[in-house]
Formats: C-alpha cells, structure tokens, sequence
C-alpha cells in the first residue's frame, strides 16, 4: 500500500515520547508498504532528515517555534472565538497544500494523522484516513484543569476540554479507522463512534536496545525520565522535587534522584536541590537507566500510556508510578510495579525498595518478561499491519498480530 503518514513534528533522533511512536512505527510501516513521511520541521529537522532517507520519503512544511507571546495571543483569540485552540494550534495553508500536492502526485490508500491535532486538514478521496490517537487529548485537558492552581489557565483548559472533546469525537466518526494505544482508550472512542474501525496499538520499545545490564546499579539512586517543556512532566518533576524527594530523604539521607529530559535553565533552577539533579537533554537515557536503582514515573496529568513506564520496565528496573502514570499498560501491582498516588506512599516505597535489593530485582524481571510479551514494536507494529490488512479488504484470517 501507499502510505502517508502525516506528524505534527519531525519525528528524529526521536528522544521524546510522540516522536518515538511515529518513528518506530513509520519503520514497522515501511518494511511492507511504500512510506511517506510528510511532517513539520525547523532548521535543525532540516538537517536530520537525511537520516531517514533510506527507509522512507519524507517531506518537510518549515515552520519556525511560535514565542510564548504569540503563543498566549493566539489562544485569548481562541476563547473569545469559542473555537478549540489545539484544533487549529497546527493548521496551516502550507500543510494543506503539501497534503494536496502529495495525494495528487502519488495517490496514496492510506492516510495516517498522527493525533487528533491534526484534524482540520481536508484529506483528498479516494484515500482512507487513520487517526493515531498518541492521547485522548480532551481527556489531557480536563486532568490539567484539574490539577491547575492558576484561575485563568483553569478556565482556559476549562474551555479547552470541552471545545476539543467535540471536536475530537466529531473526528473520531469521519475517519475511517482510530488507532490508540490502550484498551481502556478503546472502550471510549468506540462508544461515541461505534461505526469506526478501531484498533489497540501500544507504545512499545526496541527490547534489543533497552535491556538489562548485568551490573552498574548505584545504591539509593532512582531516574525520573520525560522532556520537561511538556506540562504532565513538569508538573511529576516539580512534585517528586518539592514533595517526594525530601521524605525519601528524611529516610536515607544520601539518595540521588536525576531528572532526564529537556529543561530551560529556569525550570533546572526551580528544581535542582538536595539530592536533586536535572541533566537536561541527553543523547541516550539509557546508561541513567541502567545505574538506577528504581524508576518513578509520579505523573499526575496526562493521556495516553507512557514510554517511561515501559523503558524502565525493559532495563528489568523497579518502577513505582502513580496509578495514571501507568494507565493502560497491563501492569499488576506487587508483580512488576508498585503504585501510590500520594507524596508520603510514595516515598516509602522507593525507600522500601532501596532496602530490599531482591524484591525491587524481582519486580524488574518480572517487568522484562512483560515488556518481552505485550511491548516491543515488533508487536506493536504487527497491530498495525493487522488494520492495515482490514483496510485493504484482506480475509480475515490473514490478519494477525
């Protein structure tokens, strides 16, 4: 099949959460079907596109940051519009034309939206549209609402969720097929969009690549992972800094914790402290991984599930999240996990941890040997195929995963 697959950022070196869902899974595309990548990109995406020349075409729209001035601008016109700002937050008439353009040079069956941000693009006929849904983005919006001490972003996120939820469940019943990430996530776009082909493919890992070291665990030591420009974990980061870390502490005085992730010289001012490090952006997470002793995931806002979760996971690490953290992944507590959503439960299990080296040995194995199952994108990419196969009228009995 002719597939284009449509991002709203360039998806390479994919460091961060979106970016490693569309890369790898463009990859799994593209060992069966022809694969174009059509995505947005600055100056530096420029130059790394190259990178992906040999396994896919890829076509670029530039487009330049927006500043936070007309970033806050453009969302007060939103609200008084009483349009969704997300919705058109990455419309634009020069992605419109490339799509056109594209759709008319190469006459593509498949077209792939990579999130429902993407939804204000008119897509040509006779091509059948895919929506990646990476979150249930209204539901993203209604958690920061709720978890947001400002009064005016409140109202905004307020507003938001429900202007996008009509928009996004509008767009879940144009499309011809709803790809997410979870079951739970299933069970919701079926019930407003019963008509939809919808399909669970999960974030996975590349099991060959994140995987167990024999030796290196520093004691007392733990990773907190996520780019800190995106609200969920800024929000985790500042809680585990202000209000986790100093009872873990308060237990063992000499505990490390270190934030890995892209982070303004502010945000590593606000949270560098005792036993607090943020490295900002690294070229591997791995070897932080690896020298932890436990990974925490305590992430309090969000959709979707999280790679986080999963690369802890795959290195055979403890990992003690929040019970949203680990939304939709198929973890059980006490088996390859330890949950608390509240600063205090969640101190003495990383403490407890620290403690008993063979139970947090324990909980890592039995994490590789689920990440082995349920999650690398050998799998993930075999759901995929699977819809594929169905869009293009395949017997049902050749469609596997």
């Amino acid at each position: 099949m002719r597939v284009l697959l449509v991002s709203t950022a360039f998806p390479f070196p994919p460091r961060w959460g979106f970016a490693v869902r569309v890369y790898q899974l463009a990859r799994q595309l593209a060992a069966h079907h022809e694969v174009t990548l059509l995505s947005y990109a600055d100056r530096d995406d420029e130059h790394a596109a190259a990178s992906l020349a040999g396994a896919l075409d890829v076509e670029l729209v530039r487009r330049e940051p927006r500043s936070s001035a007309a970033k806050r601008l453009k969302q007060a016109s939103a609200l008084v519009a009483g349009r969704a700002f997300h919705a058109n937050a990455v419309e634009s008439p020069e992605m419109q034309r490339a799509i056109d353009r594209l759709c008319a040079e190469r006459g593509f069956d498949v077209v792939q939206l990579e999130s429902s941000l993407l939804g204000t693009f008119e897509i040509p006929a006779p091509a059948r549209v895919v929506l990646d849904e990476h979150n249930i983005e209204h539901e993203v919006f209604q958690r920061m609402c709720a978890n947001e001490r400002s009064a005016l972003r409140r109202a905004f996120y307020r507003a938001e969720h429900k202007r996008f939820r009509t928009f996004e469940e509008s767009l879940w019943r144009r499309v011809d097929a709803c790809v997410v990430t979870s079951g739970r996530e299933k069970e919701i776009v079926e019930a407003v969009a019963p008509d939809t082909r919808t399909a669970v493919v999960p974030n996975g890992v590349d099991v060959e690549y994140f995987r167990p070291v024999a030796d290196g665990t520093r004691p007392n030591s733990a990773v907190f992972n996520g780019v800190l420009d995106y609200r969920p974990n800024f929000d985790a980061a500042c809680f585990l800094a202000d209000e986790i870390w100093p009872r873990v502490r308060s237990h063992v005085p000499d505990a490390e914790i270190a934030i890995v992730g892209r982070a303004s010289e502010a945000d590593v001012r606000r949270l560098q402290g005792p036993g607090v490090t943020v490295t900002n952006e690294v070229p591997d997470v791995r070897p932080y991984l690896q020298r932890a002793a436990v990974v925490v995931v305590p992430i309090r806002i969000g959709g979707g599930t999280r790679f986080k979760v999963i690369e802890g996971l795959a290195v055979g690490k403890a990992v003690v999240s929040t019970t949203l953290g680990a939304e939709g992944i198929a973890v059980e507590p006490g088996v390859n996990i330890l949950f608390a959503d509240d600063a205090e439960a969640f101190a003495e299990n990383v403490v407890t941890l620290f403690g008993e080296r063979s139970s947090a040995d324990e909980l890592g194995r039995a994490g590789r040997e689920l990440v082995e199952r349920r999650y690398s994108w050998d799998y993930a990419g075999g759901c995929l195929e699977a819809l594929y196969r169905q869009l293009s009228g395949a017997p049902a009995e050749t469609v596997s995963a």
